[in-house]
């Protein structure tokens, strides 16, 4: 925390001096407007209208000698770094392109402009005034809840394709998740004056929806070792308890995040331990069955994620 003098100037107005650092960050110059905001005691500053709307960032990735996965990672960085151009150059792009082409195709409003054996221009249409992330995160959550209702079957139907698709759709919201709130830490005046998302916020939305995100990566696993596992009927009736008992607890957390019930998530929270306890006791029952101990590891992660997001919640 810095602490300024407060200088009187003439009959009815009084001076404080900026940091510098700020003033260059924000890339103002002498002559311009600087904007206040009330907010209660607090008076909070935004710095002149984003006048650099039309600039196209733009970034090449070289992707010979880069295996698939590293390419995938790149893109997915630059992506979320808000890039509006990104190419792919190499000579290995012939051999490579269709699952580059596929990297693409799994980043919204990101789209292949042009291309050649050689050369790949993907670019972004996205309009940051058009997105909504409160509407990313319930399109997230409706999607999750649906896995895990999904998996609550899967001892008597095989779902398990139809999850790692859903999946998909969860991280392609994530990423963009990722991407907006990045862009709103970097333009502050914007996401509050647009959306009234101050920085905590932003950083607690991008904590969301990587803890949801997490949650459908468990169901999928979960869902995978469901369909491998043996085991009698009253153990998997044990099971499908335990995991409703998750599922109810992921929706109660939820309804709290909306709601800013924080009573509501304290009183989900005192159910963690026995939670876990249950988990281990039908672990102890089944230890020698194979793949069990991956699927109750995999209830436990779900509690914990659960138990994450209702951090969001009390702590905010």
């Amino acid at each position: 925390m810095e602490y300024r003098k407060l200088i009187s100037f003439g009959k009815s107005s009084y001076v404080v001096s900026l940091p510098k650092t700020w003033i260059i960050k924000q890339k103002l110059k002498k002559g311009d407007l600087i904007y206040f905001d009330e907010r209660g005691v607090d008076l909070v500053l935004h710095p002149k209208e984003n006048t650099d709307k039309d600039e196209i960032k733009e970034i090449t990735i070289e992707i010979d000698g880069k295996d698939l996965r590293r390419i995938q990672r790149e893109i997915i960085s630059h992506y979320i770094k808000n890039y509006k151009n990104i190419i792919l150059v190499g000579r290995e792009l012939k051999d490579k392109a269709p699952e580059i082409e596929l990297a693409i195709q799994n980043l919204i409003a990101l789209e292949i402009m042009e291309q050649t054996s050689t050369r790949i221009v993907a670019r972004d249409f996205l309009n940051m005034e058009d997105i909504s992330l409160i509407n990313l995160i319930r399109k997230m959550d409706i999607i999750s809840r649906a896995m895990l209702e999904d998996c609550l079957n899967m001892f008597k139907e095989d779902s398990y394709e139809n999850l790692m698709h859903r999946d998909k759709d969860i991280n392609r919201l994530c990423f963009l998740v990722f991407r907006v709130v990045r862009y709103g830490l970097e333009n502050t005046s914007f996401m509050y004056k647009k959306y009234k998302l101050t920085s905590v916020d932003l950083l607690n939305i991008w904590r969301l929806a990587a803890h949801i995100e997490a949650i459908a990566d468990e169901t999928k696993r979960l869902s995978r070792y469901m369909r491998k596992v043996k085991l009698d009927k009253k153990s998997e009736d044990k099971v499908i308890i335990l995991l409703k008992r998750i599922r109810e607890s992921y929706l109660e957390t939820m309804k709290s995040y909306y709601t800013k019930n924080v009573e509501l998530v304290h009183e989900i929270l005192q159910q963690k331990d026995n939670l876990v306890k249950e988990c281990d006791k039908v672990y102890t029952e089944n230890a020698s069955a194979a793949w069990f101990g991956y699927l109750v590891n995999d209830l436990k992660a779900l509690m914990t994620y659960v138990h994450d997001i209702a951090r969001i919640v009390y702590q905010d």
